[in-house]
């Protein structure tokens, strides 16, 4: 099947299986040990028991929903582990925009300061060639010293 589709086969053979198999225990005469191969352990008479049909087929159904659980489990836990990296790519992001955001703010207020700066040189710049204009028209007069 693709890779984007939610159910796969084993999901899909396990539902049939969980649902189905209470469904045969309404057929009269039907059991599923009938379609199952039986062995019987002849040597061992503790492990050898005699079940009824419906306990066979209990039984049966209590083991497969219990192999569906261990399944769903294990894909719980796959995906509780793509939770947690995911969780923890997004807070090392997090920690990385915030160190951004500092340097960036940083840089900005460097900025501002050399903007400050450069908009006192140029004001004395202004002052300075206002002098030099004024200076410039009138010229200097030249005082007689007191020695003379």
């Amino acid at each position: 099947m693709s890779d984007k589709s939610e159910c796969d086969v084993v999901t899909l053979v396990g539902l049939v299986l969980v649902f189905s198999l209470p469904l045969t225990l309404l057929v009269p005469g039907f059991s599923v040990w009938d379609v199952v191969p039986k062995f019987r352990i002849s040597r061992f008479h503790v492990i050898s028991q005699y079940l009824t049909w419906p306990q066979l087929n209990t039984a049966v159904i209590v083991v497969l929903v219990v192999f569906f659980c261990l399944f769903l489990e294990i894909r719980k836990r796959k995906l509780d582990d793509m939770v947690e990296k995911v969780l923890t790519v997004s807070q090392a992001t997090d920690k990385t925009m915030e160190v951004e955001k500092d340097r960036q703010a940083a840089a900005v207020r460097v900025c501002v300061d050399l903007l400050d700066a450069s908009a006192e040189h140029y004001e004395h710049l202004v002052l300075f060639r206002d002098d030099l204009r004024r200076r410039k028209h009138q010229p200097p007069t030249i005082e007689p010293s007191s020695s003379m």
